[in-house]
């Protein structure tokens, strides 16, 4: 008589069918944690990042300055030296720090992904301050002509010419020095660690929330409030994903560079589109916002330019760079 062996393979059978599951979920769990682990090790760097650059700056840009103000200097030295100085140690710092915690953090080169020099660099460096420039200069004509923004004169018509010179020098320091910045840190560490822990889209939305909360205490202290503070967040929070779908999509920092230096210095700097009277650093237009326009409402039509402006680079990137491998996101 044979022995029954049927419930010996049952029972084999029934203890692998229930080890599978068991199997799979742990790893399941230990893939989120280690997720996570990484997740907090690039927001830990970014923080560490922010405070070596700050001290670095410190050192090396702001204590010299004050030095130059007591010995007597002149305000072209001040200006050609000192600031050149403050800004370019801060752009050295933003990417020396930062390539140092994409490969202590992430392990990855920094040199494959912030400023290759690709087929079209070039152009991606144009066409930024293109289609910026060229979004605001129509607005700023539209506003203009429907009587929304008064123009009360130029700087470069009532300032001598070589202070315009230490002006738009200290403005053009200043512009670059945000863009190189907080692009190498926000999307080329930021976005490609978070990305790296969770994938492409939640690390942009956990990028874009970070960046737009790093807005708020400058948005704050600049006298938003309520309403226009939320909104002004919000295109921050937007213009960060924008910048860091762009870096995805042409695999390097040199559009988005361009776009944010573009915004910065051509809205602020030269045409003044929110009518800031208290800008050290204008050399364009003197203006002043009038009906329907103030300064509490003005953000949406920001948030408008901000809506042609990403037409634009989604045209350019559709049709302008098609001769690129495409990277899916």
């Amino acid at each position: 008589m044979q022995p029954d062996r049927t419930g010996a393979v049952r029972a084999v059978t029934k203890e692998r069918l229930d080890l599978q599951p068991m199997t799979i979920t742990a790893s399941s769990i230990q893939s989120r944690t280690n997720s996570s682990a990484l997740a907090w090790r690039v927001i830990l760097g970014l923080i560490v990042l922010y405070a070596a650059v700050f001290a670095i700056r410190l050192v090396m840009g702001v204590i010299p300055n004050i030095l130059m103000r007591l010995l007597g200097a002149t305000p072209d030295f001040r200006a050609y030296v000192g600031s050149t100085m403050n800004y370019g140690v801060g752009i050295v710092s933003y990417i020396m720090f930062t390539a140092l915690a994409m490969r202590k953090v992430l392990h990855i080169d920094w040199k494959s992904i912030f400023f290759p020099f690709h087929k079209g660099w070039w152009k991606d460096l144009l066409i930024g301050l293109l289609i910026v420039g060229g979004v605001l200069s129509a607005f700023f004509v539209l506003e203009v002509t429907a009587g929304w923004l008064a123009i009360e004169g130029w700087n470069w018509q009532t300032m001598p010419f070589d202070e315009l010179l230490r002006t738009a020098w200290v403005g053009l320091l200043v512009n670059v020095g945000v863009a190189i910045g907080e692009e190498t840190i926000f999307r080329g560490y930021l976005l490609t660690g978070l990305k790296t822990a969770w994938g492409n889209w939640r690390g942009l939305i956990g990028m874009m929330v970070v960046f737009g909360l790093f807005h708020l205490p400058a948005y704050m202290e600049g006298g938003l409030q309520s309403m226009t503070l939320t909104v002004a967040i919000l295109l921050a929070s937007l213009f960060g994903l924008l910048f860091g779908l762009v870096y995805l999509r042409t695999r390097s920092l040199w559009l988005p560079v361009s776009l944010h230096f573009a915004w910065n210095f051509i809205e602020n700097d030269v045409l003044n589109l929110t009518a800031v009277s208290n800008n050290p650093n204008l050399i364009g237009a003197f203006t002043r916002l009038q009906s329907p326009l103030s300064s509490e409402n003005v953000i949406f039509l920001e948030m408008l330019m901000f809506g042609v402006i990403t037409l634009g680079v989604w045209l350019w990137l559709k049709y302008g760079i098609n001769e690129r491998q495409d990277q899916s996101i």
